[in-house]
């Protein structure tokens, strides 16, 4: 069996990936833009997350979906909204992504971007570039409700971190079943109850054709008008131009932005300059930790594959 992985996998992990696949022969991309083996023949590829934080995804990428051989693709990301996933799934390639492997360094940006507004970070900053020893009325979360639009493994992992703050937690998925940490639960159907009743607002749901615009003019009209949207989820959940005119007009208190429908963000977008938003640039799941959680990830997949057992966080066509 032949697996396409990145230089620094097979340094770095090869040896993990031999005990669990023996007999395994790993081939990666190099820096000439050329293979370390005979690519063609690959059944498996793992699109590790160092190809994308390195640069190397542009090149890279075109080749791992052209594979001709190939069985089964795993992302290091757990968005798959992208068109070139669907195309595996559509020429019969199984499709496994991370989700989950990012909860942690996500949830933790959710929280510190909820306590940077509540403490009034940003007048503590400007007060100490200036000089000033100013005294600052602050808040606190305790008490506050935070409503999260997508209970799965980044929002459930938001959920148990705001009990810590002795938040009150609404949750909003598909499934029925509520999950630990949360303490209400609604549909899609009951979502305006959610709004209505939120100081915080989180989106972390999956990117589809039934939530794309989920956040509209409507939506944002249902809000707190202290409340503050943060969107760790993707930047076509929400429409931008609604969301502008909300933080514009004072409809909503503020907004916490780490995706944005066109990425990289507009250097004449008007997110840039309103001074109720807080803006960053798609990297709150960063961390030194992702590959080699995302790599125990992919090895305990590539295990089953060998095996022949049913794979962990498979993306079926349904999901899209």
């Amino acid at each position: 069996m032949i697996l396409a992985v990145s230089s620094r996998v097979a340094e770095d992990y090869g040896a993990h990936i031999r005990d669990a696949a023996p007999g395994i022969e790993l081939v990666s991309p190099t820096a000439d833009g050329g293979w370390s083996g005979e690519p063609e023949g690959a059944e498996a590829a793992y699109f590790s997350e160092d190809f994308w934080t390195e640069g190397r995804y542009r090149a890279t990428l075109p080749q791992l979906f052209s594979l001709p051989n190939l069985r089964w693709f795993h992302t290091f990301s757990a968005g798959v909204d992208n068109p070139a996933f669907r195309g595996f799934i559509d020429r019969g390639v199984m499709l496994t992504n991370a989700a989950g492997t990012t909860a942690e360094p996500i949830a933790q940006y959710v929280i510190a971007m909820m306590l940077r507004v509540a403490k009034r970070m940003d007048a503590w900053d400007e007060a100490q570039r200036e000089r000033r020893w100013a005294q600052v009325q602050t808040d606190e979360l305790t008490g506050k409700t935070v409503g999260i639009v997508g209970v799965g493994n980044i929002g459930g992992e938001v959920a148990r971190l705001s009990k810590a703050f002795n938040m009150h937690v609404i949750g909003c998925r598909r499934r029925q079943a509520k999950p630990r940490y949360v303490d209400e639960l609604v549909s899609l159907d009951d979502l305006s109850d959610l709004l209505r009743r939120s100081h915080f607002v989180v989106l972390a749901l999956p990117l589809s054709t039934q939530s794309e615009d989920l956040i509209g003019k409507a939506e944002l009209k249902s809000m707190r008008d202290d409340a503050w949207l943060i969107n760790i989820s993707r930047g076509r959940v929400v429409d931008e131009d609604a969301l502008t005119a909300a933080l514009k007009t004072g409809t909503i208190g503020g907004a916490c932005l780490d995706v944005f429908r066109q990425e990289p963000l507009s250097e004449d977008s008007e997110l840039w300059s309103l001074p109720n938003v807080i803006v960053t640039p798609h990297n709150s799941g960063w961390s030194p930790l992702n590959l080699e959680r995302g790599t125990d990830l992919f090895i305990d997949n590539l295990k089953r594959f060998v095996a022949g057992k049913p794979l962990r966080n498979r993306v079926r066509a349904s999901d899209l």
